[in-house]
């Protein structure tokens, strides 16, 4: 709200009175004389500050995007794809095929399907038919070469109490109770043993629940048998995953003949993957030079031109690890490098395809050695070895962590911009004070002046009296 001065001053001006300044625009022409420049540094700072901002931001989300194309290329599963096939798949299918499964044709036969013993219980006519006075005391002995022997407390003396305890002692038997009649007056126990013949199981117990009367074995343990590629290979499921490596196969019915599994695998992932890699960086280069780059055209160009340390620090960290050699070099492979990687005269990261053609074919292992450490997901907070991958992963990671240098930066900047924004709010309130006095000082003269006009006009008025006095 003007102060009184103010509006007596502006009547003053309006009715032609005092100085006929406009004093308004005058004190506020006076006032940006200081206030514009200061407000325009200021004004200039933050745009600066948030132009960094996002700039560290867009390196943060780049540096990402190459994080990601490394992590890529950490497991060895993951650096080609396989696809196979069976001439029988109603006996044998393949469940999982991964990465590191090799082209090949294999020949197999199933013998014999594994399978757990099964066992049922004497016939009761309810679930809470009493089967002792009192609790008692199953043994369980699971195991044909080694025997664990478990001993099981049915502290409730029925048939479902009996499943319920040996459910839970987890032996690895399990129980059911099954109605067999039509009636619902024929209650059975069956006692299902783990597959495969180390799965045999006896139960032992008083009062006796007639596990080992005869016809009550339902059907007996036993491994699967196959003949592979003309070797006989016996296993404790029909879930094999260590007989073809990367692959696992499930047997579902025996057979006469010889059931013939085809993999074939691709390694265009490994060279898509590297070729993202090659992509990312470059990508990551251009964004560089953009953001450091004086009156670059580009949406947020310059805006780390203040910045220039942190590009190079940047720069140089990511071109060491790039070239450096894998934690788990093999044979002759021991970095990009000798997968045709390197760096041409204007910075780019290229990939030389007769180079890599010609490792990959004649040294595969080895590079998924050096890139993978030959893991797959892997737990990244162990001490041992991941591979190259990996560890350019790590690197670039503790870049955008809580602590990193890109983190930092960017807390700094917002620090900055809150400074800058408030150091313009006291702008504001120190000139609006300065516009105030000078306003006051002017009403002031504009009151004086008045003052003045008035008197002039009084003695104009008598000296003209005077004269018409003498005249007449």
């Amino acid at each position: 709200m003007a102060d009184a001065g103010s509006v007596s001053s502006q009547v003053l001006t309006t009715l032609g009175v005092g100085s006929g300044l406009d004093v308004f625009k005058l004190a506020q022409d006076l006032t940006d004389v200081e206030k514009v420049p200061k407000k325009e540094s200021i004004e200039s700072d933050i745009t600066a500050t948030e132009a960094s901002i996002s700039g560290y931001g867009l390196v943060s989300f780049q540096v990402g995007q190459l994080q990601k194309a490394f992590e890529k290329l950490n497991d060895a599963d993951e650096l080609a794809t396989s696809t196979g096939s069976s001439s029988n798949t109603s006996a044998i299918s393949l469940t999982s095929l991964d990465g590191a499964a090799a082209t090949g044709a294999y020949d197999i036969t199933v013998t014999r399907l594994a399978q757990e013993q099964r066992m049922i219980s004497d016939e009761y006519t309810a679930t809470t038919t009493t089967l002792n006075s009192s609790a008692f005391d199953i043994s369980i002995a699971v195991g044909s070469s080694t025997i664990t022997t478990t001993a099981v407390t049915v502290s409730t003396p029925t048939p479902a109490g009996v499943v319920s305890a040996i459910n839970a002692a987890s032996t690895g038997v399990t129980a059911s109770l099954v109605d067999t009649g039509i009636g619902g007056t024929n209650y059975r126990i069956i006692l299902t043993g783990p597959t495969g013949s180390e799965g045999a199981f006896t139960m032992t117990s008083t009062p006796d629940l007639g596990f080992g009367d005869s016809g009550n074995t339902l059907q007996a343990a036993q491994d699967s048998i196959i003949n592979f590629d003309g070797l006989t290979v016996t296993r404790s499921s029909n879930e094999i995953s260590d007989v073809i490596a990367g692959a696992t196969i499930s047997l579902t019915e025996t057979t006469s003949t010889a059931v013939r599994l085809n993999i074939v695998s691709d390694r265009t992932t490994l060279k898509t993957n590297l070729e993202n890699v090659v992509t990312a960086y470059n990508d990551l280069n251009t964004l560089f030079t953009e953001l450091t780059a004086e009156g670059s055209e580009a949406e947020l160009g310059g805006a780390l031109a203040d910045d220039t340390s942190l590009v190079r620090y940047l720069k140089s960290q990511i071109r060491t690890a790039l070239f450096a050699d894998s934690s788990t070099t093999s044979g002759s492979v021991s970095a990009l490098r000798d997968l045709g990687v390197s760096i041409d005269k204007t910075g780019s990261l290229t990939l030389n395809e007769t180079t890599y053609d010609a490792v990959v074919a004649s040294s595969y292992d080895d590079v998924v050695m050096m890139l993978s450490a030959n893991t797959s997901d892997q737990n990244l907070f162990g001490a041992e070895s991941k591979g190259l991958s990996q560890d350019i992963a790590t690197i670039l990671e503790d870049f955008s962590d809580s602590t990193g240098v890109l983190t930092t930066r960017t807390s700094n900047a917002e620090g900055s911009l809150q400074d800058y924004k408030d150091e313009l709010v006291k702008l504001e309130a120190r000139m609006e004070g300065v516009y105030q006095r000078y306003l006051t000082q002017f009403s002031a003269m504009e009151s004086l002046i008045a003052s003045m006009d008035t008197t002039k006009d009084y003695l104009e008025g008598q000296l003209e009296s005077l004269s018409k006095a003498y005249d007449s």
